[in-house]
């Protein structure tokens, strides 16, 4: 099922021309401040707005599709926190400062004519300009840092103050299991065991971003993901995601035969409901979700076993996401699930043959 990883690419394509309009609006209003060229202003305007789109360009070039979710590249990049900011702005410095010095004078020699000889910047600007690109790329790769470790969505919440009162939203809850987590652990013992687990959170961390869904946790060798109902609809994203899943798994067996050999597999459930959703928390704020549609949906992964099936969604998921033509439905009744006395129905799911 390629639609939800091609969107995701148009959606990132169209950030990237986004970050790049601001960044010529940025260097516009810089070469202003900076002061212009009275013999050649326009020509001054444009050397502005040339470097801030050539850097912008490439360090979100970086940032969008080499260190997407789940590539190689991102992986490399594990190291302490402190050892990522500094690295990448090693690294952001180097380019902004080959843009400055290098790229940006032969712009201006390529304008300039006979009777018109238009200087670069003098040292003292560039290194004005340098610095400033240095701080803004600084407090750049900060934040985008400080926002993998909680999620960039949650991160912009927190930032917005979204959820700074509860409130009730209706949201999908994926709950997603490992299968054979236990036996493998036992077998590769416990560093192993956690780097399979890694592993496989690394590999299924670009189709959740392709259906547009938030990680809210990890717990254990299970992984929860959410969408609100609006943001599930489309495409059916929540059904969608267990399958794209399962497919980047696929794909990625035989590097796990290799460094584990174990290939891993998923059970899940999928479940919708209300829930009251807001920060808590004083040292370390968080956004939490509270209702009875997060224990309803990981007793309906436990089922998964009793049922015979990989995937189950209630009733409720499966008609706020209406019927997929490619997916087969298979009614399992009126489940009775430990620690609830009314009886839920629900859906074995899997992709139709046919």
């Amino acid at each position: 099922m390629p639609a939800p990883r091609s969107a995701l690419k148009r959606e990132r394509f169209k950030l990237y021309l986004r970050i790049l309009a601001l960044s010529a609006c940025i260097g516009l209003a810089y070469s202003v401040a900076l002061g212009l060229d009275s013999r050649a202003p326009v020509i001054s305007l444009l050397f502005g707005v040339f470097n801030s789109i050539v850097i912008a360009g490439s360090i979100a070039g970086i940032e969008i599709f080499a260190l997407r979710e789940g590539s190689s590249v991102k992986r490399m990049m594990q190291l302490p926190f402190f050892a990522v900011v500094l690295l990448k702005t090693l690294v952001y410095g180097a380019i902004i400062t080959a843009v400055v010095t290098g790229a940006g004078r032969s712009l201006l020699l390529l304008f300039s004519t006979a009777d018109r000889q238009l200087a670069p910047l003098n040292p003292n600007a560039e290194l004005v300009t340098i610095g400033f690109s240095l701080a803004m790329t600084g407090i750049f790769v900060l934040l985008l840092q400080a926002a993998s470790l909680v999620g960039r969505r949650t991160f912009l919440n927190l930032l917005r103050g979204r959820y700074r009162r509860p409130r009730m939203e209706r949201r999908f809850f994926l709950f997603v299991d490992v299968v054979g987590s236990t036996a493998i652990a036992e077998r590769l013992g416990p560093l192993e065991a956690h780097k399979f687990l890694a592993a496989v959170f690394s590999a299924t961390a670009e189709p959740v971003a392709a259906c547009r869904g938030e990680i809210y946790q990890y717990v254990g060798d299970e992984i929860v993901v959410t969408w609100t109902e609006a943001e599930g609809k489309p495409e059916a994203r929540p059904l969608r995601c267990y399958f794209e899943m399962q497919a980047a798994l696929a794909e990625a067996a035989p590097e796990f035969r290799r460094r584990f050999q174990a290939e891993p597999g998923l059970r899940a459930a999928l479940h919708l409901g209300e829930v009251i959703a807001g920060e808590v928390g004083e040292q370390r704020r968080a956004i939490v979700f509270h209702g009875d549609v997060m224990n309803t949906a990981s007793r309906l992964e436990q089922a998964t076993r009793d049922a015979g099936v990989r995937f189950i969604a209630s009733e409720a998921a499966v008609q706020a996401l209406e019927r997929q033509p490619d997916l087969a439905y298979r009614d399992l009744g009126e489940l009775q699930l430990r620690g609830r006395q009314q009886p839920i129905r629900a859906f074995g799911v899997e992709l139709d043959p046919g």
